[in-house]
């Protein structure tokens, strides 16, 4: 059942983006910036992020966001430990992990927090752009050889 899923909601529309004639090469920097950028650590801004890079670099559209929103399960998963990453890079407190904490640092110095807060999200920031360039690499590079290898043009070349 979940491969059958699988196959469906990703392995048939990365098949026909290759049968449209989109190269590996370009699929598999979609695929890349897609997952990579669906971790920004700023809630609501990857989608118009991943918009901006597809047009600019003319990646396809679909496939970048497909990838954007499969990784969105691991955005949220992954903004505290950035917050904590970079507060450990740039040696600042760490992120508050309660509603009452946060409450209580508002309630304590409004405009310190905001600043704090601000200040929190750059530092996640500089972290997802550590973590996340060697990665965006790594799925490029895994990327282009499995889409030559199951896309149309391989199994041609297999049966000649």
């Amino acid at each position: 059942m979940i491969k059958r899923l699988f196959n469906e909601k990703i392995g048939r529309p990365i098949l026909n983006l290759l049968k449209q004639g989109i190269s590996p090469e370009r699929l598999s920097l979609s695929i890349a910036f897609g997952a990579v950028i669906g971790m920004f650590p700023v809630l609501g801004a990857t989608t118009l992020i991943c918009a901006a890079v597809a047009i600019v670099l003319r990646l396809n559209q679909p496939a970048i966001q497909l990838f954007n929103y499969l990784v969105y399960p691991l955005q949220i998963f992954l903004l505290i430990p950035f917050m904590s990453l970079g507060a450990f890079i740039f040696q600042g407190d760490p992120p508050p992990f309660s509603v009452q904490e946060l409450g209580a640092l508002f309630r304590q110095d409004f405009w310190g927090t905001i600043a704090s807060f601000f200040e929190t999200i750059l530092y996640a920031i500089v972290a997802w752009i550590l973590v996340c360039a060697p990665l965006f690499a790594g799925i490029y590079a895994i990327g282009v050889p499995l889409l030559r290898r199951f896309g149309p043009t391989a199994k041609k070349s297999v049966s000649e």
